[in-house]
């Protein structure tokens, strides 16, 4: 055997060596990857190990969309070779060559139909034995880039390591979403159960109560009346009456939790209610220095409600903005269409209204108490911290979610979630 034949030996066996443990590193890259990872940082990590198997112009990450089952860009790298993966995508469907290289689940070497100078593509699906998550489009030269039998299998191993990564996040999201989805409709119920308890407490006990006050209001009315007081008794009266009023607004509210509403509903339009209801509050309070910021979406269809109580409950938020921005600030409201799917009421589309301020913020400890009835974060005693318990009734009333999300020094969020239906029988 010749120094030629060895060398030849040599350097054959020390590719095979290259290319077992370049294998190897492939079938470890999992374990580099947290579950938690998101797809564009999955992504990244896989596009490094591509650029490290080839010599290539660029690669874009196509995903199939989980409703509409189409494939579309997710990432490219350079960026500006996004639009035109997109239409080799569509002219090679076109042609019914993607079509081909979905059903046979292994990577493919085929010429471009957009990429011009000798560009050819790689075209790697990923699928595990379920589904077709994705695929990965390689532009590269023909002439520059040595595409070996051995390159196209170390691709077709990235693709299968890169589809179950990317099968595990998904399935981890997925199950992430379901966990906050049972652990929202949790606090509902428990906030229901609560709201209730106070209802029927109040039920029971509001007759004993506002009976007394009634006789008690009488009698102070009747000496006010009488006119032969001084100044010091006829103020004492007048705090004592303005006490049981706020005694009997206190049951009344109170009272909204035991029963169902009674008030009808009708169509209502919320980007004029929600206009409303705010040039109401604004010319009660015209005198604070708040800045407003409207972005109502267009075209939003109606919703079956009452426009008299969710008035209210828009109020009750403006009032706690403003009472959060003592010094000033921004309020925002914002709405838009939420279609049906969505994780809150999957089965309606749905309208979001958001009412947001620029405050103090609402500390983390009380979050999860800021809608129990008497519960208040103000320092003053204006209010009955009956405000938000009230609104959240309503809400539910219309079938509807309020929730609330605030740092400290930054701000607060309300979010409503309204179903929009044509008649009040799913209520």
């Amino acid at each position: 055997m010749t120094d030629t034949h060895l060398a030849s030996l040599e350097k054959g066996y020390q590719a095979v060596l290259e290319f077992i443990d370049k294998m190897e590193e492939i079938s470890q890259i999992q374990d580099k990857i947290d579950i938690t990872s998101n797809i564009s940082q999955i992504w990244k990590l896989f596009l490094h190990e591509i650029q490290n198997s080839i010599k290539m112009d660029g690669c874009a990450l196509f995903m199939v969309d989980e409703k509409s089952f189409e494939f579309t860009l997710k990432s490219a790298s350079p960026r500006t070779i996004g639009n035109a993966c997109q239409q080799e995508i569509d002219m090679q469907i076109e042609c019914g060559m993607f079509s081909w290289i979905v059903k046979r689940r292994k990577p493919a070497l085929i010429p471009s139909l957009v990429f011009k100078n000798n560009k050819t593509l790689i075209m790697l699906p990923l699928v595990t034995i379920k589904r077709t998550l994705g695929m990965v489009v390689i532009v590269t030269g023909v002439e520059e880039s040595a595409i070996t039998q051995e390159t196209m299998k170390l691709l077709a191993m990235l693709a299968k390591q890169c589809s179950l990564v990317l099968e595990n996040a998904l399935l981890y999201d997925r199950l992430r979403s379901e966990h906050e989805s049972l652990q929202y409709a949790r606090d509902q119920i428990l906030q229901a159960e609560k709201l209730a308890a106070i209802g029927k407490l109040t039920a029971g006990a509001s007759h004993e109560i506002l009976n007394p006050l009634n006789i008690i209001s009488g009698y102070i009315q009747l000496m006010q009346m009488a006119g032969d007081m001084d100044a010091r008794k006829t103020k004492y009266l007048t705090v004592m009456h303005d006490q049981v009023d706020r005694i009997t607004q206190i049951v009344n509210s109170l009272y909204r939790f035991s029963r169902p509403s009674e008030t009808r509903k009708e169509a209502v339009q919320i980007n004029m209610l929600l206009e409303k209801a705010l040039h109401l509050f604004d010319h009660e309070n015209r005198y604070d220095r708040i800045i407003q910021e409207l972005n109502l979406a267009k075209d939003l269809p109606a919703i079956m409600g009452s426009s008299d109580t969710l008035s209210q409950v828009f109020i009750i938020l403006f009032a706690n903005a403003r009472d959060a921005m003592p010094d000033g600030g921004t309020l925002k409201m914002n709405t838009r269409l939420v279609p049906a799917g969505n994780p809150v009421l999957p089965q309606w589309d749905c309208i979001e209204i958001q009412v947001a301020d620029t405050g103090l913020g609402i500390p983390q400890k009380n979050i999860n108490s800021i809608f129990d009835p008497f519960f208040s974060t103000k320092t003053h005693r204006n209010g009955t911290g009956l405000g938000l318990s009230l609104a959240y009734g309503i809400i539910q009333e219309h079938g509807g979610t309020i929730t609330v999300d605030s740092q400290e020094g930054v701000g607060t969020t309300f979010t409503i979630i309204l179903p929009c239906r044509t008649s009040d029988s799913g209520s």
